[in-house]
């Protein structure tokens, strides 16, 4: 793949944009916690922004994406996030950040990236040969794991240096890298996607040619009824939406934790997560192999079981006495999260490619997001609200338990026991 121009350029844009956003997943939090001295309720607010983005708005993205050039809709998004991340810096130094500001930036690129993401998947399908995805799909995912590695790390080592707003500007300088690579990538199909790009463009023009119902409620809950009615899209949807729920609880007390409650410095947070993003690169570099030697249902369930041990060792680090077997539990908590689920994004992000027509694809994207991720804000609000009123170990324990309890929906789904997506062919059409 990487022979291939286009896919380099698109393969490298995400690469680096993700680099920046992985770093300000750590400087942003830290911003809170060390700036404007958060409470656990205040993080738990912050990190239901960009879900709640996703809930508010996930329908409409997804009409919004499969409207318009794929790779425009890209550029676009990239620099509206430049704009909104460079904002926070210069906000500090009027003396103007507060929590709502953050809030409403992290809301606001929660947006932008999820119409980012929802044409990117457009794009993949209407310039690759889709039998190639599962590939590509492990590529674009070892980008994420990539920059979870390195983008938290460097995180928070720039915040030990430089202080949290100043760090940001590493994530600004990410997406205007970003931005000229994708506006110096070809965006027309390849050999093998032709077809796919011709078929799916009647679909648009139809649909444009009558009266404006892609501008409707109508028009953009189309992907959510396609996606819903789908046997084996349908657990997939639901058991990401029921773990994500718990994953937005868990996370939105785990830098409160693991900063106030076993003491780790901005270093340590960002070492930890890079421990994560190891995982996701050797993940990454064996998902495509895993999927084609196990069962789809057995390995998707498998994906789901192995995080949830990676979060019961985050608060049981609180049992150990030293420093280090507290880093050492909470690294390797992350590193099996990160192993587990990069696993599961490829398989979850092929599955929708393969079964979903071309034309509907970034609708499904949102769709989905909408549902998987509309719980997040909720989750995020649980988390800092039991944290605040029992303790920061109790949210976490709850939080992992919820976890375990994902795997029923993929279980109990004869439709997903039967499938195998090496063995299904291919949807292009409506």
């Amino acid at each position: 793949m990487l022979k291939d121009r286009s896919f380099r350029n698109l393969w490298t844009a995400q690469t680096v944009s993700l680099f920046g956003t992985q770093a300000s997943v750590v400087i942003i939090p830290l911003l809170a916690l060390e700036t404007l001295d958060a409470s656990a309720f205040e993080m738990g607010l912050l990190g239901s922004a960009e879900s709640l983005a996703v809930l508010l708005l996930g329908l409409w993205v997804g009409m919004t994406a499969d409207r318009y050039p794929r790779r425009s809709v890209m550029v676009t998004a990239n620099i509206a996030r430049l704009l909104l991340i460079g904002m926070i810096p210069v906000a500090y130094a009027l003396d103007l950040l507060s929590i709502p500001l953050l809030f409403t930036t992290v809301f606001l690129v929660g947006a932008l990236t999820l119409l980012y993401d929802s044409a990117l998947s457009s794009h993949m399908v209407l310039t690759f040969d889709r039998r190639q995805l599962p590939k590509i799909n492990s590529y674009m995912e070892g980008s994420t794991a990539v920059s979870e590695v390195a983008g938290p790390g460097l995180g928070g080592l720039l915040v030990q240096a430089l202080g949290a707003p100043m760090a940001l500007v590493a994530d600004v300088c990410s997406y205007v890298a970003s931005t000229v690579l994708l506006l110096g990538s070809g965006d027309g199909p390849k050999k093998g996607a032709e077809t796919t790009e011709q078929e799916s463009e009647q679909p648009e023009q139809s649909e444009q040619s009558e009266q404006p119902e892609q501008e409707t409620v109508k028009g953009a809950l189309t992907g959510f009824t396609w996606a819903f009615s789908h046997p084996i899209l349908r657990p997939v949807i639901v058991s990401a939406a029921h773990f994500n729920f718990f994953t937005a609880m868990f996370f939105a007390v785990y830098t409160f934790y693991v900063v106030k409650e076993l003491g780790f410095s901005p270093l340590l947070v960002g070492l930890a997560s890079a421990a994560g993003g190891l995982g996701g690169v050797l993940s990454a570099t064996a998902a495509s192999a895993f999927m084609s030697r196990v069962r789809t249902r057995l390995l998707y369930v498998l994906s789901l079981v192995v995080p949830t041990v990676g979060a019961f060792l985050v608060p049981g680090s609180g049992l150990l006495d030293s420093s280090l077997l507290r880093f050492l539990a909470v690294a390797a908590g992350m590193f099996l999260w990160s192993f587990a689920i990069v696993v599961n994004l490829v398989m979850s992000e092929t599955i929708k490619q393969m079964v979903t027509p071309t034309h509907m694809i970034g609708q499904v994207t949102s769709a989905m997001r909408f549902t998987t991720l509309g719980f997040e804000p909720v989750g995020a609000i649980v988390g800092g609200t039991v944290s605040q009123f029992l303790s920061p170990t109790t949210a976490l324990v709850i939080a992992s338990c919820g976890l375990a309890t994902s795997i029923a929906w993929v279980v109990l789904n004869r439709h997903l026991g039967t499938y195998d997506v090496n063995e299904a062919e291919p949807v292009s059409t409506a």
